[in-house]
């Protein structure tokens, strides 16, 4: 699976000065990992199917430990993401800010969730997250549009995956055959409807459905995923 590779080891409840330890660390190892470049990323999506309930059924955690109801963002469109700073697809928070900038007026708003569980690429813990991606990764000053909404550490997998989670993977079916080396997810079980590596994206209607999935190759800095941003921002909410 495509990512960037450490010698750093967290348990992810690590103290101030390990976090900064492991930075450094990092930032002297890390190993880029070729992708496959005849995989056609395009057509790494799936529509999801119908449901009883909807994203603002769920609660989440800020970065500062408070809880908050998703149904803040009804009647938006929604493009939820799970995140971590250590990997090759980190570089996508540069292309959020953009795609926000030329949609929020129309109503897209982003949710992300930073996750621990995919080769251990996001140490920090919560008050440590914005500092690292303002001075390490993306870095260069970097901070979140307004409509980038970046909450607190969760499990997307396994036992303890969140219910939102557990949610969105239940509505939209997996969008490849094969999931990942197992040496490099951290969790139990692997099932296959797992999320399958960080940046991940589920497209939420303004009803608060998962319309759509996209795998983390299915990118190219925002490019394959815009027209279906465009087709729900189209639509009315109920």
């Amino acid at each position: 699976m495509g990512g960037w590779q450490t010698r750093y080891i967290s348990t992810g409840n690590m103290a101030s000065s390990s976090w900064a330890l492991a930075l450094t660390i990092s930032l002297a190892t890390i190993l880029a990992v070729s992708c496959n470049s005849e995989v056609d990323e395009t057509t790494r999506w799936r529509e999801c199917m119908n449901s009883n309930q909807s994203i603002y059924d769920f609660q989440v955690e800020t970065l500062q430990g408070e809880y908050t109801d998703l149904s803040q963002y009804r009647g938006k469109v929604i493009l939820l993401v799970n995140v971590a700073t250590f990997c090759a697809y980190t570089q996508q928070y540069t292309d959020f800010n953009p795609m926000l900038e030329r949609y929020q007026q129309q109503g897209l708003v982003m949710v992300a969730f930073p996750c621990n569980q995919f080769y251990l690429q996001e140490p920090a813990e919560n008050h440590e997250l914005m500092n690292g991606l303002t001075n390490v990764r993306p870095g260069n000053g970097w901070v979140p549009h307004q409509e980038l909404h970046i909450y607190g550490k969760i499990d997307v997998n396994g036992d303890n995956h969140h219910p939102l989670y557990e949610f969105v993977k239940e509505s939209c079916p997996q969008t490849v055959d094969r999931i990942g080396k197992t040496e490099e997810l951290m969790y139990n079980p692997v099932r296959p409807s797992d999320i399958t590596w960080n940046f991940e994206k589920f497209l939420i209607d303004r009803n608060g459905n998962p319309r759509f999935r996209f795998h983390p190759t299915a990118w190219s800095h925002g490019e394959v995923v815009t027209p279906f941003i465009e087709q729900l921002l189209a639509e009315r909410a109920n």
